[in-house]
């Protein structure tokens, strides 16, 4: 195996990186984008994520998903969580 220097090793993997999104459809995109977005909030404590979620969008939403995550019925958490999102299309 050839020994890289680190900016050959991190130019070898930007490169197989823009090959492999190019191969990519746009479900695997989006399946891809989620996976590494819950892994970055995995590491965050609870008042990170509370404070990453209000600079990225506002209180109210880190607000209302604390109360949808608190409602113990199944099908009426996804319904207001459709709702949640809904609102912020429109808005």
């Amino acid at each position: 195996m050839t020994k890289l220097t680190n900016l050959q090793r991190d130019e070898l993997i930007e490169q197989f990186v823009e090959i492999q999104v190019d191969s990519l459809n746009t479900k695997d995109l989006v399946e891809l984008a989620t996976e590494y977005v819950t892994q970055s909030f995995d590491r965050l404590t609870d008042s990170e994520i509370k404070e990453r979620i209000e600079s990225l969008f506002d209180e109210e939403l880190y607000e209302e998903l604390v109360d949808n995550v608190t409602i113990e019925d199944d099908n009426k958490r996804r319904q207001h969580l459709e709702e949640i999102k809904y609102d912020r299309e429109v808005n």
